[in-house]
């Protein structure tokens, strides 16, 4: 209830009705108000009411944090935003027993449709459909039939990243006191179980089997019913809303073997640091202690230990993390093949080396680099800053992002200075490539060397464990590439990937291909390019992973929009659906 001061309810109707006409100004920005609303209901038709709705902004500078915006729906299951800012945001829901949705999207994996919203804007009766989420319940035993405790049990899909099918975790859980699992919050489809038994590795004692001679066994991770590896596990169907019961895991137990070890230093001083183990043929890309791997903090005495670990060849390094125990972790890496046969090992020691140090500097050939690279105002940073909480960050950060197929370390986010020097830490030992998606508008990389060498299309590599000089060049001439997806009756497709990428794919791990979602218009752009050719192409249905495959995109570019940018160009397409069919014909040829 709005609450009025005595004062204005003893005066009469002539004076109120005067004080409350809208003056033009106020008339002028409520025009200008911006609003968003709809319901929120599910599969089979019911409103769902108490349902948490995000209407996410996406970036429009670097160092900008975007605005986003949270209702939840009334008892009639709709929601209301009266008082949004002009952007671009996705629009989603969520709610306990339901998988969280977006808004457009036509299927679990695709990233919806984006919202293009401008001043005055009045966008009605938007609908999301919402999935009823699905469980897979069941027990871990032991060969005994004896239930085990405290298993981290996984869910996981089949789905591509950096092009390649690969599982993917889809939530986790631990069994109880009695065995038991359950996995919720499930999207339809088919899901490969697994349980791992983490207790003897989590036991940070020493412990060494107490007969001379004797060989361990152990429980080691078995995927639902009895499978040692996912090739021959047995999938499990969810349907939307269902409950899998039944599903119980009988752990397979086979020899296993301890790495012993320790950590050496020039200085001489143990690190506060953990350690990574992993597979080194992890084709399946799965977490280390799904692939026979895990993790292990080093001693004060900087020693080392891996327990439960099965025969073959590993890559041990130092995992990346910023403390260990509140503690600040040392400034060194280290990596080393080890290989497991039928023994264990005793006595491994993992030499430890400095960072790799990057330096660099930023150019802009053409423009004035401090104004691009200075804080971002009227930002949270920048207000905190202004209070004195906290230094505002730059509109301009660089990343290196390791290309191998193992974790060789990523480094933290660099942060270009007014002056555009910059310095990247923690680099690890391998081979980077350089993101620079976080470029400030109308900018785009013209070339980078590296230690003396061209890596504008190459990879920047630490393997030898010396670092260098980064010189990046700048060029304010970027171009750019809108245009809109239809179908054949000429009417705008929304939600609807299209994809860009190079004539020739750069070394990075997207090869420099990017994604874009058409607007509720059907409309795209891609902003930032520099001069070259390209092709440009619409999915009607395609796994976000896949725009990462140089070897899926090529099999398009005949009928993919070609493009040729100048610099400062502008180009417009409008660009044909590639059909369902044709999409996964060629996906199955990458199986």
């Amino acid at each position: 209830m709005r609450w009025f001061p005595p004062l204005t309810l003893l005066l009469g109707a002539s004076f109120a009705a005067a004080q409350n006409a809208p003056s033009p100004a106020a008339t002028a920005d409520s025009a200008q108000k911006i609003r968003v609303e709809g319901n929120i209901l599910s599969l089979n038709g019911d409103l769902v009411r108490k349902a948490t709705v995000r209407l996410q902004g996406t970036p429009s500078q670097p160092g900008q944090p975007p605005t986003s915006y949270v209702e939840t729906t009334d008892s009639a299951g709709k929601f209301l935003f009266d008082d949004i800012s002009p952007g671009r945001y996705t629009l989603s829901a969520e709610k306990p027993g339901f998988v969280a949705t977006r808004y457009g999207a036509r299927s679990n994996t695709s990233i919806g449709t984006q919202l293009n919203l401008t001043a005055g804007m009045d966008m009605k009766d938007l609908a999301i459909k919402m999935t009823p989420q699905g469980v897979i319940a069941g027990r871990v035993v032991d060969q005994d039939g004896d239930p085990v405790i405290s298993v981290q049990v996984q869910a996981m899909r089949f789905a591509y990243t950096g092009g390649r099918k690969q599982l993917q975790p889809n939530g986790g859980t631990t069994t109880n006191d009695l065995g038991e699992y359950r996995l919720i919050n499930l999207a339809p489809g088919h899901y490969y179980v697994s349980a791992t038994d983490r207790r003897p590795v989590q036991n940070f004692m020493r412990e060494r089997p107490g007969r001379a001679g004797t060989v361990q066994e152990g429980n080691i991770t078995t995927y639902y019913p009895n499978g040692a590896d996912v090739s021959s596990a047995v999938s499990v169907d969810v349907a939307a809303g269902a409950e899998v019961r039944g599903t119980d895991i009988r752990l397979l137990q086979a020899k296993v073997y301890t790495i012993r070890g320790k950590t050496v230093n020039a200085a001489g001083v143990p690190p506060s640091a953990f350690l990574q183990l992993m597979r080194k043929d992890n084709s399946a890309n799965l977490p280390a202690f799904l692939s026979g791997g895990g993790s292990s903090q080093v001693r004060p005495d900087g020693t080392f230990e891996f327990r439960g670990i099965l025969p073959g060849t590993y890559i041990l390094q130092l995992a990346q993390v910023n403390s260990v125990n509140g503690n600040p972790v040392a400034d060194l890496t280290g990596r080393m093949e080890v290989t497991v046969g039928d023994s264990d090992i005793d006595n491994l020691v993992l030499p430890l080396v400095p960072h790799p140090e990057i330096s660099g500097m930023v150019t802009l050939e053409d423009g004035d680099l401090a104004s691009l690279v200075k804080p971002a105002q009227n930002t949270p940073g920048g207000a905190l800053a202004a209070n004195g909480a906290r230094p505002p960050a730059g509109r301009l950060a660089l990343m290196l992002l390791p290309t191998e197929g193992l974790p060789t370390g990523g480094t933290s986010p660099a942060q270009v200075k007014e002056d555009g020097t910059f310095l990247f830490s923690g680099v690890g030992l391998g081979k980077y490539a350089l993101n620079l998606n976080s470029l400030p508008q109308g900018t785009y990389l013209k070339s980078a060397r590296f230690a003396g060498q061209d890596v504008t299309k190459a990879l920047i590599d630490t393997t030898s464990g010396t670092g260098g000089t980064l010189q990046l060049v700048l060029s304010s001439k970027s171009a750019d590439i809108t245009g809109s997806v239809q179908n054949d009756k000429g009417e705008a497709r929304s939600g609807v990937m299209v994809t860009l990428w190079p004539k020739i794919p750069d070394p990075s791990p997207l090869g420099g291909a990017r994604p874009s979602i058409t607007d509720q218009n059907g409309g795209f752009q891609f902003k930032g390019l520099a001069p070259g050719d390209y092709y440009v192409a619409a999915w009607e249905d395609v796994d976000l992973g896949l725009f990462q495959s140089t070897e899926f995109l090529n099999h398009f570019t005949s009928e993919a929009s070609s493009v040729t940018l100048s610099e400062s160009g502008h180009e417009n397409r409008d660009v044909k659906v590639m059909p369902a069919d044709k999409v996964a014909a060629e996906i199955a040829k990458l199986q």
